[in-house]
């Protein structure tokens, strides 16, 4: 129902949903303090104070000095959340996206397609404005909004992503928004609800002055909801769940073993020197200051202070410091013969190797647990083990896995845009659209799959397995290039024992268990390729209607037809040098 003008201005004095929004605001600033590379001074810093009081109870006063001396924004987890977003983008690399609109008369349909490309630049804006929107806003809300004055024939409905800091009260029910307030450019707020568009002038006590809008749209829902569909818990389902949001812990203690590792990399180029304490005698005859421990008294035998509230150090002791950096600590001198101190006169105490090989581990094991359970299993930075196919399998259900959750957010967020859009610019003549990102994903770079291929080859893997990494490389490889795709796919099936090399094969036919002629077309491939695309057409336009395995049949067997003649070729040339041989024998 639509929001009364006293419930409006009710709304604007007392939001209700102010402790949900201040939330929401405090979760999405933690997860851009591990994701983005800038941040503005007055939001970085929540959560960095958050980070920092958690630290302060972990490690003594002295020591988290030094680690706020370390700390420098960006955090070092910025560099570790990219590459977990490198590998999730792959959601909108589907092998097989669809989108589906049905109208009352094709003409329509024509003119969205145009609108919906060129117009709203979809579906690109959702892999650049969706994807930023959900790595680090995530409880936005995707508004569709119309142009105050319509200036074609049809109307003209836009939409954008607005932050959950410029909302001031929602209402949200049965998973959708019923209504929202929210700030605008001028002192102005906007009310979008089931029935209108509303804008009002704000005074400077942000009371309602005047109605600058007031417009139905007809949909009979609000044309405005949040951005993604997967609740933080089920308490606040306001509240939105990041792909990081059950990781943050997790990521703090990377941060915090990444910065305790810079200072333990300090030992290495600042030790710490220790020797015994200056036996010095120096004393100024004038003012009656003397040395003590490195240190001035004066003739009172009070040390002596500088401006600064240092001790004043002696003269003579500080010249035979160290000149470089790193740190100096006065050892005392043996007083009595049983004060006996069998040190080295000089030591330097360099960082104890097995601590800064754990904190290096633990970063390790940190930064892969954080990929694996956001990622899913496997992966191309966890592709270093020799894996069978079975493995191989499970990492590949693990990480389609979480890719199809992402993407039944992104397609629902979709679906709501384009649905809300076409009914504002066609009405009744827009029967329903649907979008779909694809079923199956490009999962694994090439260079993973010839590093699962490689493994699987020398795991004695079936000819079988072979064949279908093989074609999953040629799919990932080309799947932007269907043309060439196809050719490759084409030329793999062509090519006899495509998975051995010469020098396998040759030890194969020492064997006899290779074919003569075979062997012949895998040596001459390339040769018998150009000759039948000279004498036919391009391989890939060959017989384009006949089923795939009658095609490369009939190429194959025109390829054995090129190798017996050139058998017959040699056969023929090997009799003319015979003869010519017997000629001159008899010339002779």
């Amino acid at each position: 129902m639509a929001l009364l003008l006293n419930e409006i201005r009710e709304t604007l004095k007392s939001p209700k949903k102010k402790r949900v929004i201040n939330k929401a605001i405090r979760h999405e600033n933690r997860l851009r303090f591990h994701v983005e590379s800038f941040m503005e001074p007055a939001d970085i810093s929540q959560p960095l104070t958050v980070f920092l009081d958690w630290v302060k109870t972990l490690i003594p006063k002295d020591k988290f000095n030094i680690f706020v001396n370390l700390f420098q924004f960006p955090a070092l987890t910025v560099q570790d959340t990219s590459l977990i977003f490198n590998e999730l983008e792959r959601v909108f690399d589907g092998k097989n996206p669809a989108s589906d609109y049905q109208f009352t008369d094709p003409r329509f349909k024509d003119d969205w397609l145009y609108y919906r490309k060129h117009i709203l630049n979809e579906p690109e804006v959702w892999r650049k404005k969706g994807w930023e929107a959900m790595k680090t806003s995530i409880n936005s809300i995707i508004v569709v909004d119309t142009a105050r004055e319509q200036t074609s024939e049809r109307p003209e409905p836009y939409f954008y992503f607005l932050d959950i800091n410029e909302v001031i009260d929602f209402d949200y029910a049965d998973g959708k928004i019923q209504w929202v307030v929210f700030n605008q450019p001028g002192e102005r707020v906007a009310v979008f609800d089931d029935v209108s568009y509303r804008v009002f002038q704000l005074n400077d006590k942000r009371e309602i002055s005047s109605v600058i809008t007031d417009k139905e749209h007809g949909l009979g829902f609000c044309p405005a909801n949040f951005f993604w569909s997967s609740p933080l818990n089920q308490k606040d389902p306001e509240l939105k769940k990041s792909v990081l949001s059950s990781q943050l812990g997790n990521l703090d203690w990377l941060l915090f073993f990444a910065i305790s590792k810079k200072h333990l990399d300090l030992y290495a180029p600042y030790p710490i020197y220790s020797a015994y304490e200056p036996d010095c005698d120096f004393e100024n005859n004038e003012t009656g200051d003397y040395c003590d421990g490195g240190f001035l008294r004066g003739s009172d035998q009070n040390y002596k202070v500088l401006h600064g509230g240092a001790v004043e150090p002696c003269p003579v002791c500080v010249q035979k410091r160290i000149a470089g950096a790193g740190s100096f600590i006065d050892i005392p001198v043996p007083k009595t013969k049983d004060d006996v101190d069998l040190r080295d006169p000089v030591t330097i105490t360099s960082v104890d190797s097995e601590s800064l090989a754990y904190n290096v581990r633990e970063v390790e094991r940190l930064k892969n647990e954080i990929l694996t359970k956001v990622v899913g299993v496997g992966g191309d930075a966890q592709q270093k083990m020799s894996l069978n196919e079975m493995q191989v399998q499970a990492n590949f259900e693990s990480k389609t896995s979480v890719l199809n959750s992402l993407k039944g957010n992104f397609e629902a967020a979709m679906e709501f845009v384009d649905n809300t859009i076409c009914k504002l610019r066609y009405g009744d003549n827009f029967i329903g659209g649907s979008q779909s990102l694809g079923t199956e994903f490009y999962i694994y770079t090439v260079e993973a799959l010839y590093s699962q291929y490689k493994q699987a080859k020398e795991n004695g893997a079936s000819e079988a397995e072979l064949n279908a990494i093989n074609d999953r490389i040629l799919d990932t490889e080309y799947h932007n290039d269907a043309m060439k795709f196809e050719r490759m796919l084409t030329l793999s099936h062509l090519e006899p024992y495509r998975h051995y090399t010469f020098d396998e094969l040759m030890t194969m036919k020492e064997k006899g268990i290779v074919s003569d002629q075979l062997l012949s077309i895998k040596i001459n491939f390339n040769t018998f390729v150009n000759r039948f695309e000279r004498e036919n057409v391009n391989i890939t336009e060959f017989g384009v209607n006949l089923p795939f395995n009658q095609k490369i049949k009939i190429i194959t067997d025109k390829f054995k037809d090129y190798d017996n003649e050139n058998r017959s070729e040699s056969d023929s040339q090997g009799r003319f040098y015979e003869s010519i041989g017997t000629d001159e024998q008899v010339s002779r």
